[in-house]
């Protein structure tokens, strides 16, 4: 985290929790019997109720907040964020367009600190502990955005947040299609991650030193994490996810390339646990680096 350890761990991070009941399904699936650590749940999602009530029976889940500013629907009227939504309460879809809207209307900020506090208070009023944060499309670490998401950390006593720091040439190791994407996003969020972590360390916030999932995402297959293995650096590696318990439209509709159920497979694998144990990689999430920081006095 923010001083890496010698030694190599891994928290496993299923995202998007509350989208649908065959992703709900997956994280139940794949955090009793698999590798998954964590969750980030989507505060307005289709099935948030549902994936709030299966947390309540998980409590070895560690549960974060998937802030969303983008392509999904806000927690507050559309008369408590007007100039964030549409009439029906509706963020933008497009990325570029939405992150350059964001960085150049900063008359826009109080409004996106707003709902990014009622999107944590949906899970706080459900009585349960939020752990870590991260952005839908990583846009958390917008900068904008990044300090506000910082400051509600501070203020929600939540201990942690991600940072998309991605190896890319590791991923273009395993997976080598798309290169240029891969390189362009990669050197992005590197680039806004540098900022992240210094305003990170100064609000006392903890925080993943690697991360997989960013320009290979929807594809982190057992063949994709098995090879990663080897790869793993000292500190601590989140690897996200998107899993699916079986094939949903509307899943499909959101993200028609992801591998969700191939996703779910690498999750429940026994070959990638025993990979992951032979060479020295400890299961971990973002709780339990927290409470250790807190025991350390770190």
């Amino acid at each position: 985290m923010n001083a890496p350890s010698p030694e190599k761990s891994v928290i496993f991070t299923a995202d998007d929790f509350g989208l649908a009941d065959a992703l709900n399904g997956a994280v139940v699936l794949s955090h009793r019997q698999g590798l998954l650590s964590c969750a980030s749940l989507m505060a307005a999602g289709p099935r948030t109720q549902a994936a709030l009530s299966l947390a309540k029976t998980l409590p070895g889940l560690c549960l974060g907040v998937h802030l969303t500013l983008i392509q999904g629907r806000a927690v507050l009227p559309p008369t408590a964020v007007p100039h964030l939504v549409d009439s029906r309460g509706f963020f933008p879809n497009h990325p570029v367009a939405t992150g350059w809207r964001y960085f150049c209307r900063s008359s826009l900020l109080p409004e996106i600190r707003r709902e990014l506090a009622a999107q944590i208070e949906v899970v706080l009023k459900a009585g349960l502990a939020v752990w870590h944060l991260n952005g839908h499309l990583n846009l958390h670490l917008h900068p904008r955005i990044f300090p506000m998401v910082a400051d509600l950390a501070r203020e929600y006593h939540i201990p942690a947040v991600r940072l998309a720091r991605e190896d890319w040439r590791t991923t273009l190791a395993l997976a080598p299609d798309s290169p240029l994407p891969k390189i362009a996003q990669g050197l992005i969020f590197a680039l806004l991650c540098r900022r992240a972590a210094r305003q990170a360390r100064a609000a006392g916030l903890r925080y993943n030193d690697h991360l997989f999932g960013l320009t290979n995402d929807g594809r982190m297959t057992e063949a994709h994490l098995t090879g990663l293995v080897p790869r793993l650096q000292p500190g601590v590696t989140e690897i996200y996810c998107h899993p699916g318990l079986y094939a949903d439209p509307e899943l499909t509709r959101w993200a028609p390339q992801y591998r969700r159920q191939e996703e779910l497979a690498a999750l429940l694998s026994p070959h990638l646990k025993a990979s992951l144990a032979a060479a020295g990689v400890r299961l971990t999430d973002f709780r339990k680096i927290s409470l250790a920081a807190v025991k350390a006095g770190a």
